[in-house]
């Protein structure tokens, strides 16, 4: 499949309004890394997402990984001290529109060049401080409220970042798409989780088979967001969801093994997607 190449990224930085030259090495880095933690992801954003939005995008992930990795990672009992110390140090920089730590410089730049709510980013981290003493989700409706409280308003911080992305409408139609990633990402992560003791999800028997159903059928309810969003930001929408289709499709594959083996997005069948994609958009946007 033929490679169509993305904007360059300092091209993209122009076009993102981030001018500033320490503000454009941390840009730089928060690329680099999303690039190295979520390769599908990136792939998508750097080919089909509007080229002025894109390091904007980029640094709303990076800001989302800081967060999960202050609230769940290093030992337990320094979670909530190492948790607080993140929200304080994000609060204050909302607060005093300026900071220290160059990724919450960045953020701030994000936030006042797209508009995006500093809210959103307050209900985010209240979702996440409820995340320390985790545990397993119990039930599904343990999921579904995990679901409301995290997993949702991650998934319209990262959209929001284009305004046309903030109607009540795309909000509320973004519920399906943050319920199937929540639930592909606990599946991919099952063998993890048991070895850690921590099991998000009944997973015995016929309830593994349950879940990947109930996975794949909010999946499908995700894409009645699609004709909801702006024309611009909808390829990039489509594929997250065909991305997510691509590892339900492995967690299929994997079926009861799932327990024993963690199963990551595949990455080949993820980027000839992607290209495809990529590729159709360049299509109709020369058209």
């Amino acid at each position: 499949m033929q490679l169509i190449a993305p904007v360059p990224y300092h091209t993209v930085l122009d076009h993102a309004g981030v001018h500033a030259p320490s503000v454009r090495r941390a840009y730089r880095d928060i690329a680099r890394e999303v690039r190295r933690l979520e390769p599908p992801y990136y792939a998508a954003i750097r080919l089909l997402a509007p080229s002025r939005l894109q390091p904007h995008i980029l640094c709303v992930y990076a800001f989302i990984h800081a967060t999960d990795t202050a609230s769940d990672s290093g030992p337990a009992a320094t979670r909530p001290d190492r948790f607080r110390a993140w929200d304080t140090a994000v609060r204050e920089a909302l607060a005093e529109r300026r900071a220290d730590n160059p990724r919450l410089a960045a953020l701030l730049h994000a936030l006042d060049h797209t508009g995006l709510p500093d809210a959103w980013v307050s209900d985010f981290l209240d979702g996440m401080a409820g995340d320390l003493e985790y545990r397993a989700f119990g039930s599904e409706a343990g999921f579904q409220a995990y679901v409301d409280r995290v997993s949702h308003p991650l998934m319209v911080l990262v959209c929001g970042v284009h305004p046309g992305c903030r109607t009540p409408e795309v909000v509320r139609a973004l519920r399906d798409a943050a319920d199937a990633g929540q639930r592909i990402d606990c599946l991919g992560d099952l063998a993890d989780d048991l070895r850690r003791g921590l099991p998000c999800l009944p997973h015995t028997g016929r309830q593994l088979h349950a879940q990947i159903e109930l996975a794949a059928a909010a999946l499908g309810r995700a894409r009645d967001v699609l004709p909801l969003m702006p024309p611009e930001f909808v390829p990039v929408m489509t594929a997250f969801l065909d991305v997510q289709r691509i590892q339900l499709r492995a967690l299929r594959r994997a079926g009861s093994r799932l327990p024993r083996h963690t199963v990551r997005t595949p990455w080949l069948p993820s980027i000839k997607v992607l290209l495809a994609a990529r590729r159709q958009h360049m299509e109709g946007a020369s058209s």
